[in-house]
């Protein structure tokens, strides 16, 4: 790949196989921030770009698979610590949580499954995105348990 500096000088016009490489002229000009990235070859991710199809069915699953698995933890959580309503449906704690751990395993695997293509770069930035979410949302949620619990050990 031909990088060029945006100074243009000919002695930062060099050769790389990445812009990753160790190669010291990079930093001829003040390092990556300065290249002009107008002269790299983009074909091989514009070829990538030509086999993702946002529209097909498959991948908008996957999106939602992708949001609803986060979402679905949290609400269940809880509702599970609210009412105990899973533990009485199974009958006790361990078992409601293990039976609540397979099901978040079989909607990932399921997830997983649809995240096999070149898809699967975009399918990750919305997985980072829906857990960074599902992370604001469960934090609080998981600090007032611990505080509660906390207390009622002091009281005890």
């Amino acid at each position: 790949m031909l990088v060029t500096c945006c100074c243009k000088r000919a002695a930062c016009v060099f050769e790389t196989e990445s812009l990753f490489d160790a190669n010291p002229a990079l930093d001829c000009c003040g390092g990556l921030n300065n290249v002009d990235y107008s002269q790299m070859d983009m074909s091989v991710l514009a070829e990538l770009w030509r086999l993702i199809d946002l529209t097909e069915p498959r991948f908008c699953v996957a999106v939602i698979a992708i949001i609803f698995n986060p979402f679905f933890w949290n609400v269940v959580a809880r509702w599970e610590h609210r009412t105990r309503g899973l533990t009485r449906l199974f009958g006790g704690p361990y078992a409601a949580c293990y039976s609540l751990a397979v099901l978040i395993l079989l909607l990932n695997v399921y997830r997983s499954h649809r995240n096999a293509s070149p898809v699967g770069v975009i399918l990750t930035a919305v997985v980072g995105l829906s857990y960074k979410v599902a992370i604001a949302y469960e934090g609080p949620f998981t600090e007032e348990i611990y505080r509660q619990r906390s207390q009622r050990c002091k009281h005890k």
